[in-house]
């Protein structure tokens, strides 16, 4: 029988035939490539790492595809009905989602729209303080303002035409 050129945790490491003179050949040759005595060097560790790591990508991709395997069987309808949970269940995350920014959005423009009023009420006193201790500016500004905005609509009629 050939021997394999590597190992995996694919392949056993015992011959099937318990009194195989093969069996001896091979642990005195892996005696003599690997002391256990020996300290490993820091090149090996790493390789071993890196062999570790490749054999549980290997034994993950085939879990995955023994799994893609058993969909393709027939468990077709437990999938659809795990999806469709999940979208249900989405869908409840998002509703409840959307009712709590929904309150949120109420909540701040009554607080916004408090503010205005308060500040529009703040306007009207603080004009009527001025119009009463002032009486004099207030009509100055006001004929101020009104040839300002007299001015500027003959300057946007004499553009006009």
């Amino acid at each position: 029988m050939a021997e394999p050129l590597h190992r995996s945790s694919d392949l056993p490491s015992f011959d099937t035939y318990p009194s195989g003179p093969e069996l001896a050949q091979e642990q005195d040759r892996q005696d003599r490539l690997l002391p256990e005595e020996a300290e490993s060097s820091p090149l090996e560790e790493y390789g071993a790492q890196l062999g570790s790591a490749a054999g549980q990508a290997v034994l993950a991709l085939r879990r995955a595809q023994a799994r893609m395997k058993d969909l393709a069987a027939g468990n077709k309808a437990k999938v659809t009905d795990i999806a469709s949970a999940r979208v249900e269940q989405v869908r409840d995350e998002a509703e409840a989602q959307g009712e709590k920014w929904g309150r949120i959005v109420r909540e701040r423009s009554l607080e916004w729209r408090r503010r205005a009023r308060n500040g529009i009420y703040r306007a009207r006193l603080r004009a009527r303080e001025i119009g009463n201790d002032r009486p004099a500016h207030v009509v100055i500004g006001a004929g101020v303002l009104g040839v300002v905005i007299g001015a500027a609509l003959r300057i946007w009629r004499a553009s006009r035409g």
